[in-house]
């Protein structure tokens, strides 16, 4: 697992309001989340049980 460096940002009582992360680390979060989406998005087409189509046919579906 990776280590996030990562700093607050407070407000005059403390309260943490913001936080600051290398733009690496940040580029990294953003990338593991979209693979996150596309694996939900794949679970939930799994789950619906549906007709597959090809990568092929999906395109000429399309027009493309």
């Amino acid at each position: 697992m990776n280590t996030i460096t990562e700093q607050y940002i407070v407000d005059k009582k403390g309260k943490k309001t913001s936080v600051l992360i290398p733009f690496k680390e940040y580029q990294k979060i953003l990338s593991d989340l979209e693979e996150l989406e596309e694996i939900r998005a794949y679970d939930k087409a799994k789950a619906k049980n549906e007709e597959l189509i090809s990568f092929d046919d999906a395109i000429k579906m399309l027009n493309l």
